[in-house]
């Protein structure tokens, strides 16, 4: 076992002066991505007709059993709460429909399925609705690429990696798979963090290898379902214009300076006799509106988004608007900072008003959105003659944080460590590194940049100069902050959205990977005493669950230049 250093400032002060990534050894000139089509054997060309097809599958977990909150408390006690020993499919001897005995039934094991996103010890009771693996594929030529959206707090690259695996094995002569997670907190632990206790794992290789095998099937609908495009249409509208409350009706960013990914966008895809085939949607916002003390598992406000944009929507006062069908994928979006629905009161538009952590509050709030998404195709623009390309860079991230550092060491993250000597102690000299990726996907005027973890929109949109707050109700830095973000040192554009390409410019976030939180370099703070353990003076949580500091700057170069290569 690797021995680990005692946290020190003294570390972090090396760690802050020292650059792991990439040395810059290859002249930009020289650099090349690791894929890239039309070009590379396989997906020479991008000629001829767009085709797009949509798929998907469940997700939702099969083999698991419940329990019941015996002293209602919102939280499991092994001492005190029942456990329902009933098997894989929940059916006790007593329930209708009841089918005999099966896996793990009356062997007094708790087969839990252990929910990702708040903390530990978070035992599902049962589900509230579907989960999915969705899946809008894009067939230009001899390119073809899979653009996957998983119903999960988080997906590692590994993971990833084994899913094109599948693909390439089942010959579906996919070229690229492109996976983002959707960060809902209210489904089953993928990444490991929220076991039974402190240090144990969550992770069940079962149900991942279950959620690969769907994604494949998905990939495999979508493939099915390929159609020669007719039309494409694209849009966008901002939160703050679609309610009279602006942001402050859907979202909360809990760390100063307040700024918001503001925009709803939408791309819709139509068929050559104008039928809808399926629809993309992308906004950044943590879908844990529920909180912590739900216990069915759900996509959260994504799952009402999906509904809205493909069935539309309806109020108590008659108001709504019609759905266009097809199959709706959403497509998380920068989250970091934290963008929350936490502490946020959703008013509706039939005088509904919800605060309390309900599946209620999820529903107004994902309507809405899917309303703005549906208005903004109202005004939308048809993509002329679009042309399909992906390119992708893989490297490395060192992990600074000593509290990552003893989660592999404890097997909490199961995945592959790189670049050190696992038999000498963790210095500045010795940082495990991990390996990941950034993509861009680009389809005529729209582009999709993918970043591996939550994203602080700030690195993305910039927003420093309070243009960004979206609201009246919120101001840029809280006047009781006691550690306020020193925005004189904040980086001058250009930003990541600047130096993307096309009218319409996405940012995706958990793009084949969830490495937390990528917090921009100059506000990058943590306890003096206990980095990455406790909590800084002024909402720096963030770097408790962040890689480290040196993650924004690799982050930039890394996309930055296979932007620049990709224009």
């Amino acid at each position: 076992m690797t021995k680990l250093p005692h946290p020190a400032v003294t570390l972090l002060l090396a760690l802050l002066s020292c650059d792991k990534g990439d040395s810059g050894a290859d002249s930009a000139a020289a650099w090349r991505p690791d894929l890239a089509c039309p070009g590379d054997a396989g997906c020479e060309n991008n000629d001829g007709a767009l085709r797009v097809g949509f798929g998907k599958q469940s997700i939702t977990p099969i083999c698991y059993e419940s329990w019941v909150d015996v002293n209602e408390n919102a939280e499991y006690d092994k001492n005190t709460d029942t456990v329902l020993d009933c098997g894989c499919d929940r059916l006790c001897p007593d329930d209708e429909g009841y089918p005999g005995a099966d896996e793990g039934e009356g062997d007094g094991e708790f087969k839990a399925m252990w929910m990702g996103g708040f903390s530990e010890n978070h035992p599902a009771m049962g589900s509230h609705d579907e989960l999915w693996a969705r899946v809008a594929l894009f067939d230009q030529g001899s390119t073809r690429v899979a653009v996957v959206s998983l119903d999960l707090v988080g997906f590692f690259n590994e993971d990833v990696v084994k899913v094109r695996a599948l693909v390439e094995e089942a010959d579906l002569g996919v070229d690229h798979v492109l996976i983002t997670s959707t960060h809902q907190h209210e489904g089953p632990d993928t990444m490991g963090l929220w076991g039974p206790s402190f240090g144990k794992t969550g992770y069940q290789e079962d149900y991942v290898a279950y959620v690969r095998s769907q994604t494949v099937k998905a990939i495999a609908d979508a493939v099915g379902a390929l159609a020669e495009v007719g039309e494409v249409k694209v849009g966008s509208a901002l939160v703050e214009e679609s309610h009279p409350r602006g942001q402050a009706n859907f979202s909360r960013d809990s760390r100063d300076p307040v700024i918001f990914p503001d925009d709803v966008n939408i791309a819709a895809f139509y068929d050559t006799s104008g039928a809808v085939m399926g629809s993309m949607v992308n906004w950044g916002n943590h879908p844990e509106a529920l909180s912590d003390e739900n216990f069915q598992m759900t996509s959260d406000f994504v799952h009402y988004i999906r509904e809205t944009v493909e069935g539309g929507s309806s109020w108590s006062n008659g108001a709504g608007v019609e759905g266009i069908g097809g199959t709706c994928v959403f497509v998380q979006g920068p989250v970091g900072g934290l963008m929350t629905p936490l502490g946020v009161r959703v008013q509706t538009p039939d005088g509904g008003e919800f605060s309390a952590s309900t599946f209620e509050k999820a529903e107004a709030l994902g309507v809405q959105i899917g309303e703005i998404a549906l208005g903004a195709l109202t005004s939308a623009e048809t993509l002329s003659a679009p042309k399909l390309s992906v390119a992708q860079s893989i490297f490395f991230f060192p992990v600074d944080n000593f509290g990552f550092q003893a989660a592999f060491n404890l097997g909490v993250f199961d995945r592959q460590l790189y670049n050190y000597d696992p038999e000498e102690d963790i210095d500045e000299d010795n940082t495990p590194e991990v390996l990941t990726e950034v993509n861009v996907l680009t389809l005529g005027e729209l582009q999709l940049l993918t970043v591996p973890g939550e994203l602080f929109p700030e690195i993305a949109i910039g927003g420093y100069d309070g243009s960004m707050i979206g609201t009246d109700e919120y101001s840029l830095i809280k006047a009781d902050n006691p550690n306020p973000p020193d925005l004189t040192a904040a980086p001058a554009a250009p930003y990541l959205r600047d130096e993307m390409a096309g009218k319409y410019r996405w940012i995706v976030g958990l793009g084949n990977d969830e490495l937390g939180y990528i917090i921009p370099e100059y506000d990058f703070i943590t306890h003096p005493d206990a980095p990455y353990v406790a909590e800084a003076e002024g909402d720096h949580y963030e770097e408790t669950n962040s890689l480290g500091p040196r993650t924004q700057p690799i982050l930039t170069e890394q996309a930055t230049r296979l932007l620049e290569w990709s224009r």
